[in-house]
């Protein structure tokens, strides 16, 4: 007699198990591409897709040697790339008889946590690249930039015999 409840519930899981619970019904397309920073392929890290839209759902993919590839819903995308690199020199002794290598992020945050990086997602294969800046390259910019707005005060001091010297009146 038990044996006969048993039956449909034997046969449901028996269905489950061979033809599974279906797709997710998610219509992902195909995306790859190569992530470099400062003209340098990223040796490792990661890059996540996440919708803009009403959908916020993230794909995520591992990179490799500079290259990705996952699979992710079309549309408009905010783009997020991490990667993690040693310091030379930097290590963590803190546990007794380990010296542990220090790493650093080193993608700036206009590319993770504050991105500005957008992609566009279509129906098909999509190869979507990104050349990221900020490091050696950025540095030399940025320096390149207060130096140019140093002498830009200096010129200015110059010429108003008064800019430089601005100590209050008595």
């Amino acid at each position: 007699m038990h044996r006969i409840r048993f039956v449909p519930l034997f046969v449901f899981l028996a269905g489950a198990i061979v033809f599974g619970c279906g797709r997710s019904g998610l219509d992902t397309q195909p995306v790859s591409g190569k992530v470099t920073f400062d003209g340098q392929p990223i040796a490792e890290g990661r890059i996540t897709f996440r919708g803009t839209g009403s959908d916020p759902r993230a794909f995520s993919a591992e990179i490799k040697n500079g290259q990705y590839q996952m699979e992710a819903m079309a549309g408009q995308m905010k783009v997020e790339v991490i990667a993690s690199r040693p310091v030379p020199g930097k290590f963590d002794e803190s546990n007794p008889g380990e010296k542990v290598p220090v790493g650093e992020m080193y993608i700036p945050a206009k590319y993770n946590s504050q991105s500005e990086l957008t992609a566009e997602v279509t129906t098909g294969k999509n190869e979507l690249n990104f050349d990221l800046t900020g490091g050696a390259a950025g540095q030399a910019e940025a320096a390149a930039g207060q130096a140019e707005a140093a002498a830009g005060q200096a010129e200015a001091a110059a010429g108003d015999p008064a800019a430089g010297s601005k100590a209050p009146a008595p």
